[in-house]
């Protein structure tokens, strides 16, 4: 989740020393608050909140050693209080600054620390990859840019490309990207490629009007969608004989029509490999007075480390880093439902707590938070304070969620994004109608 830092920046002025002299800033640097919003998935946001109002001309942000000029990411030509620079994705960089420069003298205006190595995902860079054809004769238009910090590219008319990646696909692998386009062409595809031979069997096609590729109709996508969010698991999706090492990404706009001009936009693209969700962990809790022991299941999108084991039988289940897991529960709460759990926190993290969910993706009204420092969730009465030991909770399940709904799951939580010590545990979970 997010971790804010704010602090106040005065300009740090670099001067130029030359025959013995100091020149000096014709006008002084800037002095500007402001804040660092911050999330895994999203990178790094650098939000003015105060002091002078910055010109955009002569802002840089430095990546490391790349420098990127302040308006690849705002469009605004003035920043003023409420105005957003990025996302930045430093990726290995061990910062991301937002410099004045003026003339020969440079001034760092503010500087944003990801809060622990590794937590910024390594998107796809296309100002460091090499990009070709991708096919025999098909990239007859050659119509590709870059821009936005080179993490988003365009493509036009009829264009196919490859890029440099490396990626070892197993079945577990994921590929996440944003997509958006104008105006519908043939096809619109993104896949994973081992060679510069087109493979049908490798291109999910996402949007088009010709039957081609493996169909992804998980999203059926329109221009009036503007950019939409996929997760596709390549890994599922391909079959045994197409894991192994993956060198290029096709990226594909087909359009044989030369009097239609069609794009295809691709943006924060990369590859992981998801935590194993046939776990072979089982936890044990009581639902209607009957004892079930189930799987233990990484659940949703925040998942990044499940970091589950189970004691006591497999009574106890310990969540660690940063940690949201599941077990399948098929139960219909009523205005008489009550979950009852037992919790233990040995250290604080963002959000700990248990929820009821309906689906595979998470609602915050339907969780109770126990412990954290961050206030997603409803607050459990009484909030869990160190050194409580176990606590025992007794949760109205229709405040999670309504009378009459289904639930398929209940969630643990162990949010923790900012340095990944948080640890909770639960037990004696039971599920049970009030009398």
């Amino acid at each position: 989740m997010l971790l804010v830092a704010i602090a106040i920046i005065l300009g740090v002025t670099v001067s130029v020393f030359a025959l013995g002299l100091v020149e000096q800033f014709e006008q002084a640097p800037p002095t500007a608050v402001f804040e660092t919003d911050y999330s895994a998935d999203n990178g790094i946001v650098l939000q003015h909140r105060g002091g002078d109002v910055l010109t955009v001309d002569g802002l840089s942000v430095q990546l490391g050693d790349r420098s990127y000029p302040v308006t690849d990411y705002v469009s605004s030509q003035r920043l003023n209080a409420g105005a957003d620079v990025g996302p930045l994705y430093p990726a290995d960089a061990a910062e991301a600054r937002l410099v004045w420069e003026q003339d020969s003298s440079s001034s760092i205006v503010y500087t944003a620390t990801p809060p622990r190595e590794g937590t910024v995902p390594s998107y796809l860079r296309f100002d460091t990859a090499t990009v070709q054809s991708y096919g025999s004769g098909q990239d007859y238009d050659d119509e590709f840019i870059y821009t936005t910090g080179a993490r988003e590219a365009v493509l036009t008319n009829n264009t196919w490309k490859l890029v440099e990646f490396d990626h070892n696909v197993t079945e577990q692998t994921v590929l996440e990207f944003d997509f958006r386009s104008s105006t519908e062409g043939e096809i619109h595809g993104i896949g994973l490629e081992t060679g510069t031979s087109i493979s049908d069997d490798r291109i999910f096609k996402l949007f088009g009007n010709q039957s081609w590729g493996i169909e992804y109709d998980e999203v059926d996508y329109a221009t009036t969608d503007g950019w939409v969010h996929y997760e596709i698991p390549v890994g599922q999706l391909y079959g045994p004989s197409q894991y192994g090492q993956a060198d290029y990404l096709a990226l594909v706009n087909d359009i044989d029509d030369t009097d239609i001009a069609t794009d295809s936009q691709f943006r924060n693209i990369r590859a992981y490999d998801a935590p194993d969700l046939g776990s072979s962990i089982q936890f044990e809790f009581s639902v209607n007075g009957t004892t079930t022991t189930e799987p233990v299941q990484s659940y949703g999108s925040q998942d990044k480390d499940f970091g589950v084991t189970t004691t006591d039988g497999n009574a106890t289940m310990r969540l660690s880093n940063n940690t949201w897991a599941s077990v399948p529960i098929n139960n219909t709460v009523t205005a008489d439902t009550v979950l009852s759990v037992e919790f233990n926190a040995t250290n604080k993290g963002e959000i700990q707590g248990i929820g009821l969910e309906t689906g595979d993706s998470e609602a915050e009204s339907r969780f109770v938070r126990f412990y954290g420092n961050q206030s997603w969730a409803q607050a459990a009465t009484p909030y869990y304070s160190d050194g409580d030991g176990w606590v025992t909770y007794e949760i109205d399940a229709s405040s999670l969620v309504s009378a009459g709904t289904d639930v398929s799951h209940l969630v643990f939580v162990n949010d923790d994004d900012s340095d990944a010590s948080g640890v909770s545990r639960f037990r004696n979970v039971t599920i049970d109608e009030d009398p």
